[in-house]
């Protein structure tokens, strides 16, 4: 059976994530470079494709994803009917299809050799980092909204990536490596 889930929850789901995986410090970006390149190239190929996905359709997506990867961890499903909309869809699948093993086969494919997707804390450990990301990419589409307006996050991206991401819509992806304890 589906959880439900309120308007706080969704809203709230990234100050939870954050208190309990934290976040990249500031400085620390490249280190995470492997994985914002397809998470931000996705968004922006989407965006390109229709210009009403903007920053606050990302945010939706960006809450969405960070409620399924809890739901994988938890071990629960989270009715996500009211928050799926037409209008973040496409966002919420180019975020997953950058790096979630069960969306993506071929991220599955290719993290199967390195990750045992059915191990609780090899899972926590696999998602630590696409959540440490989402968290970013949330933070700069607030500070470039609120700079540029609507699709400001966009604009920045075009400016910053633009010229290193195809004109198609094939979602890239990037497996976490795992690290040593």
């Amino acid at each position: 059976m589906k959880k439900q889930l309120n308007r706080y929850k969704f809203e709230k789901i990234s100050s939870m994530m954050t208190k309990e995986f934290g976040k990249i410090a500031k400085g620390e970006e490249d280190a995470y470079t492997m994985l914002f390149a397809p998470m931000e190239g996705n968004l922006l190929k989407l965006h390109r494709e229709n210009p009403d996905r903007n920053g606050r359709r990302a945010i939706e997506a960006i809450h969405v994803c960070l409620l399924l990867i809890d739901g994988y961890l938890t071990d629960t499903e989270y009715d996500l009917n009211g928050y799926r909309t037409p209008e973040n869809e496409a966002l919420v699948n180019g975020l997953l299809m950058s790096f979630d093993p069960f969306t993506n086969d071929e991220v599955r494919e290719a993290a199967s050799g390195y990750w045992e997707l059915t191990s609780p804390v090899d899972l926590r450990s696999y998602f630590r980092d696409p959540i440490l990301c989402l968290l970013r990419i949330e933070k700069s589409i607030g500070l470039w909204t609120e700079e540029g307006g609507a699709n400001g996050y966009f604009s920045y991206l075009e400016q910053t990536i633009g010229a290193a991401v195809p004109r198609d819509l094939k979602m890239n992806f990037s497996v976490p490596i795992k690290r040593q304890p």
